[in-house]
């Protein structure tokens, strides 16, 4: 006689081979298209290829979700998925290219990780790593249940306990496990001094700090923690209730462009008022962090697969015309390169805003290895996620 196999086990059976299914790695062919502008074969070379990478990573989502849930949730998919493609590609090899009525075409065989397409973290850790790994400050002013004012770790006081930055460890701990890395607020100790009131930080003065680090980002903002009275009423005798509010704003150093306002509330019952306010304030920045996390992460894949302003300051050029001829290679013949604006030029310094279709770093190798017509070479001094300094050499 047969033994049947217990309902339970066939559950967990089937859901093991998704899980297995899910972590495969896809081989999928794909090909992809784009125009040839002004005789550049490179640059339509480069985007064919992006087109070719992101249809394969459509067709994985394909493979992955049913096509109600694409067509419903399509804008979620585009955002968080096609967004990344090159990050879900482990490899690819191009089968054939070709020129054909002015467009470039190009087939390859990529294996994509389906894993990693469903797997949140992977992608934001690939995310940050085209953005080159920013570093981040947290500049947040706390006040519990007792406190008579805000604490804060800038300023003549110098750093308050760890044991007292509630919702600034929060941050700092949820945001670390999805890859963000953070300068540590004690390096600045009778560094930085900030004597306006804790409540009106402006996003200038709190940019101040960072000139004497390497962070790309700062998290401003105010974290506090009001007793909203016994819970007796409530049958719950002995406890006190809290309500906390985190209010933050992330602020990008190299422009001072502010990429995310995030505003969260929470309350939270315990023996006393105290203990009540600080589990109220984890659970709010928990929450804050979270929908930072998220609203970043948009921000970073729009510059990454749109264009980026990025702010570059030249120096060592000799005269206009040097500088006219530099913003020409410029605008010209560097890939990704929409437009280019001068901000101002003073006493042999420019400052540009370069409109940006990819990644600085990748602008910056290109833009070392030009020879400009012989006429001078360029040294890249200083280069972050949205900024770049260049001086122009003989």
């Amino acid at each position: 006689m047969k033994r049947l196999m217990p309902i339970g086990l066939i559950l967990i059976l089937t859901v093991m081979a998704s899980v297995a299914i899910a972590a495969e790695v896809e081989k999928v062919e794909a090909t992809g298209q784009a125009a040839i502008i002004d005789g550049d074969k490179s640059m339509a070379r480069d985007k064919a290829i992006d087109d070719a990478l992101r249809k394969a990573v459509e067709s994985t989502v394909g493979m992955l979700v049913s096509s109600e849930t694409i067509t419903e949730n399509y804008q979620l998919i585009s955002d968080r998925i096609y967004s990344k493609a090159k990050g879900y590609v482990q490899k690819y090899r191009i089968t054939d290219e070709r020129e054909e009525d002015g467009v470039m075409i190009v087939e390859v065989r990529a294996e994509v990780a389906s894993g990693a397409v469903n797997d949140d973290l992977d992608g934001l850790k690939t995310l940050m790593q085209r953005k080159g790994m920013p570093k981040a400050i947290i500049m947040i002013a706390e006040q519990n249940v007792g406190m008579a004012n805000p604490e804060y770790w800038w300023g003549k006081g110098g750093p308050m306990a760890i044991s007292m930055r509630v919702a600034e460890t929060t941050l700092m701990e949820e945001m670390q496990k999805k890859g963000f890395t953070f300068v540590d607020p004690e390096v600045f100790s009778g560094k930085v001094s900030i004597k306006m009131p804790v409540a009106m930080v402006s996003d200038k003065q709190a940019m101040r700090v960072t000139k004497t680090s390497d962070a790309q980002i700062i998290i401003v903002g105010q974290a506090m923690a009001q007793d909203q009275g016994d819970l007796s009423s409530f049958g719950q005798k002995n406890m006190r209730s809290a309500r906390a509010d985190v209010i933050v704003r992330v602020i990008n150093t190299d422009n001072g462009k502010i990429i995310a306002t995030v505003q969260a509330n929470a309350a939270c019952p315990e023996m006393t008022a105290q203990a009540a306010g600080k589990g109220a304030l984890k659970k709010a920045a928990r929450k804050a962090a979270k929908e930072l996390i998220k609203r970043v992460a948009k921000v970073w894949s729009d510059e990454l697969t749109g264009t980026n302003a990025v702010r570059m300051i030249v120096t060592g050029f000799a005269n206009r015309a040097q500088l006219n001829g530099f913003v020409k290679v410029l605008r010209n013949q560097v890939r990704s390169v929409k437009s280019v604006n001068e901000d101002t030029m003073s006493a042999g310094k420019a400052t540009l805003t370069v409109q940006l279709a990819g990644e600085t770093r990748a602008m910056a190798t290109e833009l070392e290895a030009k020879d400009f017509g012989g006429k001078f070479k360029l040294e890249v001094v200083k280069v972050s996620a949205n900024a770049m300094t260049v001086k122009l050499l003989p």
